[in-house]
């Protein structure tokens, strides 16, 4: 050491209580007398025969054991052997000297400690702690995203990233493919695979593994979704009895007569149901509607990028089904006091919009079974509008613009439900 730091370490000494002749290093005595006579200030008392090797104490007596070294690349670093209480003087400089050996081949302790860590993590912790707060926030549906993985993936959410195997991921997968259809199955790994390639990115999955993991499981080769297109009426065999008693008659009627516990009561679904039947809209949009975004006097609702599934603003023109469903609940609505947050047009937390997709969907199923119609979706009212716009005249191009589509091979479904507008130009030449 050099006078000064000589003088300094004397002082130190002095102060937590060593008399006569001091040593010039540390020793088992002055690490008791440190975390014994704390001096209200923290100091350092370098160990003077590891090099790099200290006794940090704090205000209070705490006192912990570090290890400074530089790495082969000249960065400098600090390593924590232990608190003075659980290791000894001996035990601190044994392991402080087989790091330096591990520095003097190249290694960097300190990293590998941290890839140690983060590959010790669990999914759950992973997902919460890392994926979530860096990757979903801000993201559109980052919540909803975050929900599913935890629900989805309960088998895995225990294990820790290094004892991941494709193996596992493909158990988990294959116990949920009897339970939903192809489509549904791939969406379920495609968040989990995202959460893996970030842990990849991260060294949270050893590097050897990564490459396994992220490959597509084979349980899910062949898994699409089937085109559905399903619409009120569809089912309905005979159009004198359709007009009486067909699916459109039924779920009209009970959509008068629902009645709802839900905050806004049956007005919340009513509103909702026929501003989707009115304009296509999907749920997720439904939902997240302000004041802001409606101008009745145009005819307008401007929905922003944000909520859009395919991330641009769109237009979508309101026909007097919707305005008066609009009008309706603004009504509703002031009676109940039930005014949205942040203006939305329906009640509930923004931040957590999927909460309200949940009382739809429990609502809907409900209201379908008053109605007596099986197999029908809150989705399904989508369909419903498109199928009422082409026959009513519309084209694919337009059908496109008005749902949102970013191809026109998503609107190009639709096309046989008016195989009779085929028929007639045939018959009319």
């Amino acid at each position: 050491m050099s006078k000064r730091n000589q003088n300094a370490w004397a002082e130190r000494l002095r102060a937590i209580g060593c008399r006569g002749t001091l040593p010039s290093t540390l020793t088992a005595a002055v690490v008791e007398a440190a975390r014994r006579r704390p001096l209200g200030v923290r100091y350092v008392l370098p160990d003077g025969e590891v090099p790099g090797l200290e006794l940090r104490v704090g205000a209070s007596g705490t006192a912990t054991f570090l290890l400074w070294y530089r790495t082969k690349a000249g960065v400098r670093r600090h390593q924590k052997i232990g608190s003075a209480g659980a290791a000894t003087l001996e035990d601190a400089r044994a392991r402080s000297r087989k790091l330096l050996v591990s520095v003097a081949d190249g290694q960097d302790p300190v990293a590998a400690a941290r890839v140690e860590a983060e590959q010790s993590r669990t999914v759950r912790t992973y997902l919460e702690d890392v994926f979530a707060p860096l990757w979903l926030a801000g993201r559109k549906d980052g919540e909803g995203t975050k929900s599913r993985i935890l629900s989805v993936w309960k088998p895995l959410l225990d294990v820790s990233l290094k004892q991941l195997t494709r193996d596992r991921i493909a158990e988990a997968l294959l116990e949920r493919k009897a339970k939903v259809s192809g489509g549904t199955l791939r969406r379920t790994w495609n968040p989990f695979r995202k959460m893996l390639r970030h842990a990849a990115e991260r060294k949270a999955i050893p590097p050897e593994l990564a490459p396994e993991l992220l490959r597509r499981p084979d349980c899910l080769a062949g898994c699409r979704d089937k085109s559905r297109v399903r619409w009120l009426g569809e089912r309905d065999t005979d159009e004198e009895t359709a007009a009486v008693a067909g699916e459109r008659k039924r779920f009209e009627d009970a959509l008068r007569a629902f009645t709802s516990a839900e905050q806004g009561g049956g007005d919340f679904l009513r509103c909702a149901v026929r501003l989707a039947l009115a304009t296509g809209m999907r749920r997720g949009e439904l939902v997240r509607i302000t004041d802001a975004m409606l101008n009745l006097r145009e005819r307008t609702l401007s929905l922003p990028a944000a909520i859009t599934k395919s991330n641009k603003d769109r237009v979508v023109y309101l026909n007097d089904a919707a305005i008066a469903a609009v009008q309706s609940w603004r009504e509703v609505r002031k009676t109940l006091a039930v005014q949205g947050i942040a203006g939305e047009l329906f009640p509930g937390d923004p931040k957590h919009w999927e909460r309200r997709l949940t009382a739809h969907n429990r609502e809907f199923r409900r209201l379908c079974v008053e109605a007596s119609i099986e197999d029908l979706h809150f989705h399904d009212l989508r369909h419903d509008f498109a199928v009422r716009f082409l026959r009513a005249g519309g084209t694919l191009a337009q059908l496109r613009e008005a749902l949102g589509h970013s191809s026109i091979t998503q609107t190009e479904k639709y096309a046989h439900v008016v195989p009779s507008d085929v028929r007639k130009a045939v018959l009319a030449m």
